[in-house]
């Protein structure tokens, strides 16, 4: 059990090229959608800091919380850049649902003493941007995970790693 957790751990974290089947059609289709995401994840960002500098950090607890958001949206688009594997992927989708769900809180009921409005400056846009972008991460990690990568070499039972066949 621990074996199949470590083996899947591993496999997020891997560092060996995916290489999608179908061609360049889905490779290509692969490399759009990390490059439109890390622009999502920017522009995410942008709109967090541009929020920030506009007067959002004299609000007490939310003010510097968009100040973390806009770093955490640049610092995971150079992320999927620089490293586009699954676990990269699975952080940023946890950002974006996380500022969706925050967003959506602030909206209804208030966040940290702060109800935002749906009329204020970026917000409809906010949600589209970063509803788009969680659709796209999950596209993206669908197209890469179900195409069949080389065939895994199995061990014989009884065997040690270290052993030839």
């Amino acid at each position: 059990m621990t074996q199949t957790t470590a083996l899947r751990l591993r496999r997020l974290a891997s560092p060996r090229r995916q290489h999608p089947a179908g061609g360049t059609g889905r490779r290509a289709a692969a490399l759009l959608l990390r490059l439109a995401c890390a622009a999502l994840l920017a522009w995410i960002g942008y709109i967090h800091l541009h929020l920030w500098l506009e007067g959002y950090r004299q609000i007490p607890t939310d003010g510097p919380l968009f100040l973390a958001d806009a770093v955490a949206g640049f610092a995971l688009a150079a992320a999927l850049l620089a490293w586009p594997r699954p676990l990269a992927r699975l952080a940023a989708a946890g950002y974006i649902a996380s500022d969706i769900g925050a967003l959506l809180i602030s909206l209804i009921v208030g966040l940290f003493g702060f109800k935002e409005s749906l009329s204020a400056a970026y917000v409809v846009q906010t949600l589209t941007i970063e509803t788009i972008t969680l659709l796209a991460l999950l596209i993206w990690t669908v197209l890469t995970a179900a195409t069949p990568g080389p065939p895994a070499r199995r061990q014989r039972r009884g065997a040690s790693p270290s052993q030839p066949r």
